[in-house]
């Protein structure tokens, strides 16, 4: 049964690749394994991605790989072991855990691979036992979120009870992004009633919802860590009645949230640029491999944007 269940696991792992790993000799091969494929955030980053490499062509061969659910760590471990096999040039990864992806990543650094980490940070002090350096490229979750937290603390009174809807514990990102509402919540007088997570997904979203509105039947706004999520506490908020009387906010502006956006059933969310992440990671690495660099040479940390959307 265990054996059929990880070959099961296996088939869902690799999703689509725009090359083949094995490129001509004189083509560096970089690769980008996302999470969940089914969330329009790492298709958009996918499609940044192809379209980076259709432009760079001459320059490098672009394997783009995903796994179906968020917190695959098995999924994502098969594909960068193969990876590593077929001896990609660099690997960049946005990881299903920010700490239970490190050992795999590892291997890569030790085979000689760059590696990149792009959207959900790695755990600072996994990192620092390993001995190692991943360079992050990414925006600040926690100062997208507390923009979104800002712009919703000033549609509420001083007081008002909130609640947060975040993502898997294991994500880094997913503790930023709760951290920076909690501070826009409590520099604005307000209380964070309750807490629940919604693992990304929409209808567990939809789930965590429901339990904080009937834990806290006077909530006035849940705060999502990202469009998924608020997708499905919007739906929550429908059923029980309360549109109007209950904000949502979200994260990442997807494309499925903007009309939701638009009708006022969600107020604001964050957009984090996933296409210009994917550009900013090629080019880190494209320019590490022409110039010879290794992983100790990366730089630790490039910023990339993000920026409040409402309607």
């Amino acid at each position: 049964m265990q054996r059929r269940e990880f070959l099961a696991s296996a088939a869902l792992a690799t999703i689509f690749s725009t090359s083949k790993a094995m490129a001509a000799a004189d083509r560096p091969t970089i690769a980008l394994v996302l999470k969940s494929l089914k969330n329009e955030f790492f298709m958009l980053m996918a499609d940044g991605a192809q379209r980076h490499a259709s432009a760079h062509a001459s320059r490098y061969a672009l394997d783009v790989q995903g796994v179906q659910e968020e917190t695959d760590v098995a999924g994502q471990t098969l594909i960068i072991k193969k990876l590593i096999n077929a001896r990609v040039s660099a690997l960049l990864v946005v990881p299903a855990d920010s700490a239970a992806m490190l050992p795999v990543l590892l291997e890569a650094i030790a085979a000689g691979i760059l590696v990149i980490n792009l959207d959900n940070k790695l755990d600072d002090r996994a990192l620092v036992t390993a001995g190692v350096s991943i360079p992050f490229v990414g925006p600040s979750n926690f100062a997208g979120a507390r923009a979104v937290g800002d712009y919703v603390a000033r549609k509420l009174q001083a007081g008002s009870k909130v609640g947060i809807i975040e993502g898997p514990p294991g994500s880094i990102n997913a503790k930023a992004r709760s951290d920076g509402f909690r501070e826009a919540m409590q520099g604005a007088g307000m209380l964070v009633a309750g807490v629940r997570s919604g693992y990304w997904e929409v209808a567990r979203g939809s789930a965590a919802a429901n339990e904080l509105i009937k834990a806290v039947p006077d909530v006035t706004a849940l705060l999502c860590g990202n469009d998924n999520m608020a997708i499905g506490a919007a739906s929550a908020v429908d059923q029980a009645h309360k549109r109007g009387r209950i904000l949502v906010a979200g994260y990442d502006n997807i494309p499925a949230i903007r009309p939701l956006l638009q009708d006022g059933r969600i107020l604001v969310t964050a957009d984090q640029f996933p296409a210009r992440q994917a550009e900013y990671g090629l080019n880190l690495a494209l320019e590490a491999l022409q110039t010879h660099k290794q992983q100790r040479d990366l730089p630790t940390i490039v910023q990339t944007p993000v920026s409040v959307v409402a309607r």
